[in-house]
């Protein structure tokens, strides 16, 4: 009589895999409630808003489950494994695989968008003023067309950034628009700006309370006998010291500060949705094809970006490239869009990897139909 052969069964989860495996479960929930935010107003859910903003880190901790399980028990994997997979094209809003052009075509329109942090720069630039930097990068970019955001002028004398534009980039019109001082510094304005090579026919600026402050103008462009619109926007940020909004980004984050961030961090979406709501209300009338960008201080996987983006298309999924980020941060941060109607054809996209200001210019090539 033969031997019987021993039944192999599975070994027992330690009581550290049950840790990881509960701790496991919980992130894939959160990351699974992270996909929600685009379509949440955080007016209804701070909660969810929240999560959308730290999409990267949940995403980041899934994947690091998925690769701990594959060496230990290869089916727990498929716990984090589906919960990614269900979010593919969340993650398609952070990166593309195709290869990032810079399209110069005769024919196309070359918009650039771009936060100038009030012409105080960044690095080698630090508190130095950055007007002739910033006028050299756009020479040698040559657009057609710049959006700007903290746009600053100095009050006490006679300014020559807006001369200097016009003067050496053949920026024959603007429309400016200042929405008061700025904190480093009472001697300067700051506020938007649209510097455009053809002629503008009307301009103005979206109205709301004034407790929103809402910083978002538009301008009507007539190119090649067309009119089309463009929107410049910049919608509310974290209110946060910066010398603590730095050290934050930086990761130098204590426990007891984790609370104090989530509300400040809570308030920001919940405004930049009602000023979302007013934007909406305007957009909407619009009789002109348009372009809508700026810096929406929000990322991809957020309320106020979808909601202005809804039936546009994305100029960085239509024609981006890799891992996008438009702000200098040790957290990575994609904050800056450019969006478009059907009448365009979105030709090419590029940030600019320029450490004048805290923001990348981002550079659009569009082809009106």
């Amino acid at each position: 009589m033969g031997k019987k052969k021993k039944k192999i069964t599975p070994s027992k989860l330690t009581v550290f895999d049950k840790i990881v495996l509960g701790i496991n479960i919980v992130a894939s929930v959160l990351l699974l409630c992270s996909y929600l935010a685009p379509d949440t107003d955080p007016r209804d859910s701070t909660l969810i808003a929240v999560l959308g903003f730290c999409y990267q880190i949940l995403l980041l901790i899934n994947l690091v489950f998925v690769i701990y399980w594959i060496c230990k028990r290869k089916w727990f994997s498929l716990i984090s494994a589906i919960a990614l997979l269900l979010g593919f094209n969340t993650f398609l809003s952070y990166f593309q695989f195709g290869t990032q052009t810079d399209n110069q075509q005769s024919a196309s329109l070359r918009i650039m968008e771009y936060n100038v942090k009030a012409f105080t720069g960044i690095d080698i630039y630090e508190n130095e003023p950055t007007q002739n930097a910033i006028i050299k990068l756009i020479k040698n970019e040559s657009p057609q067309i710049v959006m700007f955001e903290e746009f600053a002028t100095n009050k006490l004398e006679v300014d020559s950034t807006i001369s200097n534009l016009t003067t050496q980039t053949g920026f024959k019109y603007n429309f400016i628009k200042y929405f008061g001082t700025a904190n480093r510094s009472t001697v300067f304005l700051t506020g938007d700006a649209i510097f455009s090579q053809f002629p503008i026919v009307d301009t103005g600026t979206i109205p709301s309370p004034n407790i929103l402050q809402t910083r978002s103008i538009f301008a009507d462009i007539k190119y090649k006998g067309k009119i089309f619109r463009v929107y410049c926007l910049h919608l509310a940020a974290v209110k946060i010291q910066d010398n603590e909004k730095s050290r934050y980004l930086k990761g130098n984050v204590a426990v007891n500060s984790t609370s104090f961030i989530q509300r400040k961090l809570a308030a920001a979406f919940v405004t930049r949705a009602f000023q979302v709501s007013y934007i909406k209300k305007h957009i909407e009338k619009c009789p002109y094809p348009y372009i809508i960008a700026g810096d929406f201080n929000d990322t991809p996987n957020s309320y106020s970006v979808n909601e202005i983006g809804n039936g546009l298309k994305n100029a960085f999924i239509e024609k981006g490239s890799g891992f996008e980020t438009t702000y200098y941060s040790t957290y990575p941060l994609h904050i800056d869009h450019m969006f478009a109607t059907d009448a365009f054809d979105i030709l090419s996209y590029k940030s600019i990897d320029k450490k004048i200001s805290d923001h990348k210019p981002i550079l659009v090539s569009l082809q009106l139909k």
